[in-house]
């Protein structure tokens, strides 16, 4: 006899918490969901936070106990934005590499950028440039993952300790949040 696996019922109090959340966290967490969807293919900030909550009501998406409902949906909107990339990058087209050895393989080049998309992206990092022009812990953090580092490989290059990175990225994250929230660019 096949098991089958069922998922959890939420709770019935679940879908009237998402219901009654105050304006303030609905406003963090949309603030939340465009920053994960930017510069997703075809998705946008709504698209997570409506995935997300989806996720939370039909138990894909665990509440463990204690934590808030506003951290549970910033964290499925995380999980929903990742899912988006890794499968974008899995549905990208592949080409044997004619010149290579045996399973060696290269990824096709996106097409080329739209002007509007590289307008856009100008702006937004001359933004940043100017957001954190004091801020010379977030303007390493920016050069390093602009140039593809990893979180320990930035550390190793600057110097910088793991709670310096940590308070760093914090400061980063509130910031762009206060600016997204603000109405400004970014």
């Amino acid at each position: 006899m096949p098991i089958t696996l069922q998922r959890p019922i939420p709770p019935p109090d679940l879908a009237a918490k998402v219901a009654n959340l105050g304006d303030a966290d609905l406003l963090r967490l949309r603030a939340i969901a465009r920053l994960r969807a930017r510069g997703l293919p075809g998705v946008d900030g709504s698209d997570l936070f409506n995935e997300a909550v989806l996720r939370l009501l039909d138990g894909a998406r665990a509440r463990p106990e204690g934590v808030s409902l506003v951290a549970v949906l910033a964290m499925a909107m995380r999980g929903v934005a990742h899912d988006h990339w890794r499968r974008h990058r899995r549905e990208r087209p592949i080409m044997v590499r004619p010149d290579g050895g045996a399973g060696e393989v290269e990824r096709q080049a996106d097409p080329a950028p739209d002007p509007e998309r590289v307008a856009a992206a100008v702006r937004a990092l001359a933004d940043i440039d100017r957001l954190f022009a004091r801020d010379a812990v977030a303007l390493q953090i920016v050069a390093g993952l602009a140039a593809g580092l990893t979180a320990e490989e930035i550390r190793s290059r600057y110097g910088l300790g793991a709670t310096a990175y940590d308070t760093a990225r914090r400061r980063m994250r509130r910031a762009l949040l206060r600016r997204g929230a603000d109405g400004g660019e970014l």
